[in-house]
């Protein structure tokens, strides 16, 4: 391995060091109980580093893999950390009444409407939500869940007296539990597009003898024999009743 590429291998091990164990706020991060942060966190932030854009998991885990347990750092499912006995974790922080007057955070376009209403809560899966003190440092962080986030800003005097609780986790990164929605500053959310009303269907209307256009099919009426009943064979023709007559009068006559 060439010189060049030693040194590099060596600089990305000291700043790895340096963010999961002296530092990680600096870098948006923010540790959990045991001080593991999520490769996938650890990776977006590496990559708004000059010179570690082209960072990738495998040579991180480079460096966790080292033979015969030499290596500096632990991971487990999708987590890394710096050996809690090398760590200097957490950092120092100010006290409670140091709070920033404002406090930032950054989120999706489409998640501001929900917590413009219902207030700031945790992350699903998250025991706090971060804030921030530099609003420059929010975006950042933002822009790793958006290309275009929002930033929202809070009035901490007023929220304090509204009962929302802040926690310091160092200077740069201050962590709270919920903070009501009327405590929230942050671009106009646009009104709620009405539904259109619900059709109700058409009622099918039969065609009734007594309303204008009705019409009836009338079946065909049965033929009737228009001529006269003579006779005993009334309903046999008049030629045939004559033929009769004729045969008898004939009869009539022989005797």
């Amino acid at each position: 391995m060439s010189k060049k590429n030693l040194q590099k291998q060596d600089s990305l091990e000291k700043l790895l060091k340096y963010i999961l164990g002296v530092r990680p706020d600096e870098f948006g991060l923010y540790p959990d109980e045991g001080g593991f942060v999520a490769m996938k966190s650890l990776l977006s932030a590496l990559h708004d580093e000059d010179g570690c854009r082209g960072v990738r998991e495998g040579q991180i885990m480079m460096y966790v893999n080292q033979p015969g347990g030499q290596s500096m750092f632990e991971a487990e499912e999708g987590r890394i950390r710096l050996k809690p006995e090398l760590a200097s974790l957490p950092p120092e922080a100010p006290a409670v009444h140091e709070i920033p007057k404002i406090l930032y955070f950054a989120l999706k376009p489409a998640a501001w409407p929900v917590i413009s209403e219902k207030g700031l809560h945790p992350k699903t899966g998250e025991t706090v939500a971060l804030l921030w003190a530099d609003k420059e440092q929010a975006l950042k962080v933002g822009k790793r869940i958006s290309p275009t986030p929002v930033l929202v800003s809070i009035q901490t005097g007023p929220a304090r007296k509204g009962a929302a609780e802040f926690e310091p986790y160092s200077e740069h990164l201050w962590l709270t539990r919920f903070v009501e929605a009327k405590y929230l500053s942050g671009p106009p959310v646009p009104p709620k597009e009405e539904e259109p009303p619900t059709r109700r269907p058409k009622e099918k209307v039969e065609k009734r003898a007594d309303l204008p256009g009705s019409f009836h099919i009338h079946a065909p009426e049965p033929e009737v024999h228009k001529g006269k009943k003579k006779g005993k064979h009334g309903d046999a023709p008049d030629w045939k009743n004559q033929t009769r007559r004729d045969r008898r009068r004939s009869g009539n006559d022989d005797m």
